[in-house]
Order: structure tokens, then C-alpha cells, then sequence
């Protein structure tokens, strides 16, 4: 007896893996949605009706959230409203999130692109700087250039993406090894291709998705970092408002009123969370890429 067509179709067995890996998470899309409003909190901040970050009111002084619509997450032991100001150190962190990563993106995506293509001596010679500035207390070298050039949110920015460059070398460079000897490339230098050419074409494009899930990650660690240094006053100094010196500031206050510390801190861990699993979805996706290359 011939089987039908229909029962023939069903029999295929059908690969639905590819349609699942396509959709994102749902813990992903809320992340995102608390990132994006992040943003949109920050950059509509003056057009908010907000009391100013910095401006205390000494007639509401450690006001608890949720009392009164005015200060709906409360007032610190100033009188200054709690949500502007939290949303002023959002301003900061992400600044000093992105500024510093894309410091180290540049420069470690270039130091290790040209360790991992070219090999031999340049690879052992960026190698060892590499791995001499890995050894060195990331921490240590914040606080002493945050020191000698004075607390400031350019000094946060420029110190924070300095540590973090041989970090995003050593992740370019093991990329680029990856690629160095693939078909496609060995092709491209038979063919008489320049080297400048074939690192900007074909190198460079290739690991820019797993550096780039990297570096979002590094935004993560530099906003901790950031929180780090307010909080052992080396951040951005007053009165503008950072997570970290908020905490800082609320902590003499912490028996009497621990929504100071407690407000900015839950909302620096859900934004490390959040800008964690979106680095994890990317680097899922970038491992997926690469092994269908």
C-alpha cells in the first residue's frame, strides 16, 4: 500500500532548532526594556517634573518612598529627592559605561586583532604586554590615576577604559587566531591582497560580534568599577549624584533610613543584571555564527 503524500510529509522530521535560537529570552527583552528606559529617563530628565538632584529640602528630610507623590521613592538625609537623583546617577554610570568601553574597544580591538593575525614575534611581544597588564591589580591602577589627575567623570572615563583594554586584547586576539588561517583569508593573501586590507576586511568584521558581546559585559564590570570609586570617594565628586557616592553618603544613615543606600543600590543590580543577560545573548549568538563559519 503507497502512503499518502500527507502522511509522507509528516513523516519528514523537521529541525526547529534554528527558529528557536532566533528568538530572544524573555529575561533579554525585559532586560532591555529596563535599559531603554533607563535612557529615556536620562534624557528626558529636565523635561521630568522632578525636584533638582541637588537641591536639599530640609522640610522632608529622610522621607520613606511610597509617602508622598512629591518624593515617590523618598528623600536622602538632605531633603533631596531620591529618584532624580538616581536617575542623575544612571546619567553617570552609563556615560562612564560606554565612554570607557569604547576607549578599550578601540584600542584592545587593535592591539589584539594585529597580535592574532599576524603571529610569530608581533603576537609574543603584544603577548607579554598584555598579559603584564592583566597582572596588574585593575583596582590599584583606578585608584592611582584617579588620584593623580583628580576626581572627575573625564578621569573616571579615561581610567576605567585604560584597565580595561588589555582585556578586550586578549578576548581580539584569541578571535582573530581563530580566523587568521581560515580558507578565506589564506585566499585573500594568495590573491596579492594587502595586509591592511584583508585585517579591515575580513578580520576585523568577523570578531567584531565577539568582542563586541565582550564589551557590553565590560560596561557591567565599569559601572560596578564606577560605583567602586564613588563609593570610596574617588568618583565623581558633588553634588552631582552617582549610585556609588549616594551609597556612600547614605551609609552613616543606614540604621535610620536604608532606602538611601537600599534605592540606588537595587537599581545598579538590576542594571548589572540586566546588561549581563544581554551580553550572554549576544555571545550565545556569536558562538552560533562562528560555528557555521
Amino acid at each position: 500500500m503507497t502512503d499518502s503524500p500527507a502522511s509522507l510529509t509528516a513523516s519528514i522530521p523537521v529541525d526547529t532548532r534554528g527558529i528557536r535560537d532566533r528568538r530572544i529570552p524573555g529575561v533579554t527583552v525585559l532586560s532591555m526594556i529596563w535599559m531603554a528606559l533607563l535612557v529615556v529617563l536620562v534624557v528626558l530628565q529636565p523635561l521630568l517634573p522632578l525636584a533638582d538632584p541637588a537641591t536639599p529640602d530640609y522640610s522632608a528630610v529622610r522621607l520613606p518612598p511610597f509617602t508622598d507623590w512629591v518624593h515617590p521613592l523618598g528623600t536622602d538625609q538632605l531633603g533631596r529627592d531620591i529618584l532624580s537623583r538616581v536617575i542623575s546617577g544612571a546619567e553617570v554610570s552609563l556615560a562612564v559605561g560606554l565612554g570607557s568601553v569604547l576607549i578599550a574597544l578601540v584600542l584592545g580591538t587593535l592591539i589584539g586583532a594585529l597580535a592574532g593575525y599576524f603571529g610569530g614575534g608581533t603576537d609574543r611581544a603584544l603577548g607579554w604586554v598584555i598579559d603584564i597588564l592583566l597582572a596588574f591589580p585593575a583596582l590599584i591602577a583606578m585608584i592611582a590615576i584617579t588620584t593623580f589627575l583628580g576626581p572627575s567623570l573625564v578621569t573616571l572615563i579615561l581610567a576605567l577604559g585604560v584597565v580595561s583594554v588589555p582585556m578586550v586584547a586578549r578576548v581580539a586576539r584569541s578571535a582573530a587566531r581563530t580566523y587568521a588561517h581560515r580558507d578565506f583569508v589564506q585566499a585573500a593573501k594568495a590573491m596579492g591582497t594587502s595586509e591592511a586590507r584583508i585585517l579591515t576586511r575580513d578580520i576585523l568584521p568577523n570578531i567584531a560580534i565577539t568582542v563586541l558581546s565582550f564589551g557590553i559585559t565590560l560596561v557591567a564590570i565599569a559601572i560596578a568599577a564606577e560605583g567602586a570609586l564613588s563609593f570610596l570617594g574617588l568618583g565623581v565628586p558633588p553634588p552631582q549624584a552617582s549610585w556609588g557616592g549616594m551609597m556612600n553618603e547614605g551609609r552613616a544613615h543606614l540604621r535610620n533610613a536604608p532606602w538611601i543606600v537600599m534605592v540606588p543600590a537595587i537599581v545598579m543590580c538590576v542594571t548589572l543584571l540586566a546588561i549581563n543577560f544581554i551580553a550572554d545573548w549576544l555571545g550565545r549568538g556569536s558562538d552560533r555564527r562562528g560555528s557555521h563559519v
